[in-house]
C-alpha cells in the first residue's frame, strides 16, 4: 500500500519539529545548575577535612555562630598565607647554603699548588749598564723600578716590554739552583718556566701548559715551554679534577700539573734560591729577596698583592693550607643571581681558557685600561688581537686607573662571580737563619763554592709542604629544596586549615567531576523521555495472530539518581 505524497510531507515536518523540541529540552537551565552546585557544596562542607566549613554551612546553628566561624576561618587563612609567602621568599631568594663536605678530600687527589717566585731585583746591573738615559729602554727600566719618568725625555714611543724584561732579568736557571719535589724528583728546577707578572720576570712551577691556559695569543715568555720526558700535560680543572688512578695510561707517566705527593717536608717542594745581591740594580720594594705566591694551576698569579717575602740568609718553611669549594651539580639550574657562583662553562673568557674569579677580574681590569687609556700593561691579558702595550708615556693614565682599583674592582666583582668549583692555597711562613755548616751538609755534592758571607747575603732556602693528609672542603648545597618548601607549606596548611592533597581532590570532585556527571545524566534522561518509541512490526501468521494481540505490554521503567 502506497502512502500519499501529502502524508509523507506531513510526517517529515513532524519529525523535524520533534528534533527541534528535543534540542531545546537537552539544555540545562541556570536554576538546575544552581541546585546541583548548592547540593554539592552542602555535601562538600559536611564531609571535607578543612576545618570550619561544616560549622559555616550548618543551617541549624545561629547566624552569630556561623559568622564567628567565618571570621575565624578568614583570620587563620590570612595568617597561613603570610607565613607561606615568607617561606616562598626564603626558598626563592636564598636557595644556597655553604656547609662542610662530610667526605674528606685527600691531598694526593689534588694538584700541588702552582708556585710563582719573583726576584725583587728588576734588572741585572751588568745588563743595563750601557743604556742611554734618553732611550726608551732606560725609561722602561725606570718604570720597572717604580721611579719617576719624564715622558718628554723619551723620543721613541714604541716598546716591547716582554722582550725587554726577558733580556735584563735574572733567568730561572740561575735563580733556582737546587730543587726537589716529593720522593722521586730531585731535578725539578727544569720545571720552572719564566712568566712576566706585575713583579717583572718570575719563575713558575706546576702551572697549566700554555695550550690549556690561554685561548688566544700565548705570551712571549710561554712560547717555548716544554716538559721533560715522563711527564704528560693534562687540562686540569677544579670541577673535573684528575682522571682516576690505576688506568693503563698512567703507568710510568706523571701528570702535569703534578699531584701532591704527601705530607711533610720530605714529600713537599724544597728550593734553594740565589738572589744575586751583588748584581742588584733596583728593587720593586724596599728590600732584597724574593716574593713567592701560591695559586691554583689554572689561574694567573697575583704576586704583587698577595706574595710572601723570602729573605736571603734565611730558611723559610711555608705550611700550605688548601681550601676547596664544591657545589652540587643540580644547583646549575638555579639562577646565578641567587647561587652567586659560576660553573666552568657558564661564562667564556676572551684571553684565558679556564674561568676563575681571578682570571675574570684580570680581563675586566684590562677592559678598564682599554676604555680609559687605549692600551694594556705588559702583564695584563690581551682581549683583542690588535691590543697594544701601554708605552712609557701612558704611565700616568695607567697609574690613575690602578689607584682607582676600588671602583674598578667593585664593577668587576659584580661581573666575575666566584667559581662553583675552586681550589685555593694559603701559606703560613716560619723563618730562621741558615746555618752555614748545616747548609754544606744539606748540599754536599753541589759545586757552588759559596762563601759563608755570600750564603748569608744571597741564598734563601724555602720548604713548602702540607701538614695534614686530608682536609674538609666547603660544599654549597640547597638551603631550602623544593621538597623542603613543599613540606613547609603542607605543614602550615595542615596546621591552620587541615588542608592536604586529598582536600584538593575533594574540591576537584565536588566542583567539576560530580556536577558534570549529574548534568550528563540529566541530558540522557531528557533525551530518553522526548525520544518517540519505535514501532515494532511483527509478521505473524493467521494461526497465532490472536495470541500476539493478547500478549501483555511490559512498560519501560526509567531510574534517575540526581546524585
Amino acid at each position: 500500500m502506497r502512502v500519499p505524497r501529502n502524508r509523507q510531507q506531513a510526517l517529515f515536518l513532524s519529525q523535524k519539529n520533534g528534533t527541534k523540541s528535543r534540542a531545546k529540552t537537552l539544555k540545562i537551565s541556570w536554576t538546575t545548575w544552581r541546585r546541583i552546585l548548592s547540593r554539592n557544596t552542602d555535601e562538600f562542607c559536611r564531609n571535607t577535612t578543612i576545618h570550619g566549613l561544616k560549622y559555616i554551612n550548618n543551617s541549624k546553628l545561629r547566624s552569630s555562630d556561623r559568622f564567628f566561624f567565618g571570621i575565624a576561618l578568614l583570620a587563620v587563612l590570612s595568617f597561613a598565607i603570610y607565613l607561606i609567602q615568607d617561606a616562598f621568599d626564603k626558598w626563592n631568594t636564598t636557595p644556597v647554603i655553604v656547609g662542610i663536605d662530610p667526605e674528606l678530600t685527600s691531598i694526593t687527589n689534588e694538584p700541588f699548588p702552582a708556585v710563582t717566585i719573583c726576584n725583587l731585583n728588576q734588572a741585572l746591573a751588568e745588563k743595563v749598564a750601557n743604556l742611554a738615559k734618553n732611550s726608551v729602554e732606560f725609561a722602561m727600566l725606570q718604570s720597572l723600578c717604580r721611579k719617576q719618568v719624564d715622558p718628554k725625555m723619551v723620543t721613541d714611543n714604541s716598546s716591547n716590554w716582554e722582550e725587554f724584561i726577558l733580556n735584563i732579568s735574572q733567568p730561572c736557571k740561575s735563580m733556582v739552583i737546587a730543587c726537589h719535589f716529593g720522593a722521586d724528583d730531585y731535578e725539578c728546577a727544569r720545571l720552572f718556566h719564566p712568566i712576566v707578572t706585575d713583579e717583572g720576570l718570575c719563575c713558575v712551577f706546576n702551572m697549566l701548559q700554555p695550550n690549556f691556559m690561554y685561548r688566544k695569543r700565548v705570551p712571549l715568555s710561554h712560547r717555548n715551554m716544554t716538559l721533560p720526558m715522563g711527564l704528560e700535560s693534562v687540562n686540569w680543572h677544579a670541577e673535573l679534577g684528575y682522571r682516576r688512578r690505576g688506568s693503563q695510561a698512567d703507568e710510568g707517566i706523571s701528570l702535569y700539573p703534578r699531584r701532591a705527593q704527601g705530607t711533610g717536608e720530605s714529600l713537599g717542594l724544597s728550593l734553594t734560591l740565589d738572589v744575586q745581591a751583588d748584581a742588584y740594580y733596583c728593587s720593586s720594594s724596599s728590600s732584597i729577596g724574593f716574593k713567592v705566591a701560591l695559586h691554583s694551576p689554572n689561574e694567573s698569579p697575583n704576586v704583587r698583592e698577595t706574595g710572601v717575602l723570602l729573605a736571603p740568609g734565611m730558611e723559610t718553611k711555608l705550611r700550605i693550607d688548601p681550601a676547596k669549594i664544591l657545589t652540587e651539580k643540580h644547583l646549575r639550574w638555579l639562577d646565578r643571581r641567587y647561587r652567586r657562583c659560576l660553573f666552568r662553562n657558564e661564562l667564556r673568557l676572551r684571553w684565558f681558557a679556564h674561568y676563575t674569579q681571578r682570571n675574570c677580574v684580570a680581563e675586566c681590569l684590562s677592559g678598564w685600561l682599554l676604555r680609559h687609556c687605549g692600551c694594556v700593561t705588559y702583564y695584563m691579558p690581551r682581549l683583542n688581537w690588535n691590543d697594544t702595550t701601554c708605552p712609557v708615556g701612558k704611565r700616568e693614565c695607567v697609574e690613575l686607573i690602578r689607584f682607582r682599583t676600588i671602583e674598578a674592582m667593585e664593577s668587576c666583582l659584580e661581573q666575575c662571580l666566584p667559581s662553583c668549583f675552586d681550589l685555593n692555597f694559603s701559606a703560613f711562613a716560619y723563618s730562621t737563619k741558615i746555618s752555614h755548616d748545616g747548609f754544606r751538609q744539606t748540599h754536599p755534592n753541589r759545586r757552588w763554592n759559596f762563601t759563608d758571607a755570600y750564603v748569608e747575603r744571597s741564598v734563601a732556602v724555602v720548604n713548602m709542604y702540607f701538614k695534614e693528609p686530608a682536609f674538609r672542603a666547603n660544599k654549597q648545597t640547597e638551603f631550602i629544596g623544593f621538597s623542603d618548601f613543599l613540606s613547609g607549606v603542607g605543614g602550615l596548611m595542615g596546621l591552620f586549615l587541615g588542608f592536604s592533597f586529598l582536600s584538593i581532590a575533594e574540591c576537584v570532585y565536588f566542583a567539576l567531576i560530580r556536577p558534570c556527571r549529574t548534568c550528563s545524566e540529566i541530558r540522557q534522561l531528557n533525551q530518553q523521555r522526548t525520544q518517540p518509541q519505535p514501532a515494532h512490526i511483527r509478521y505473524v501468521t493467521p494461526e497465532n495472530w490472536f495470541q500476539a494481540e493478547l500478549a501483555p505490554q511490559q512498560p519501560r521503567r526509567l531510574h534517575f539518581n540526581p546524585a
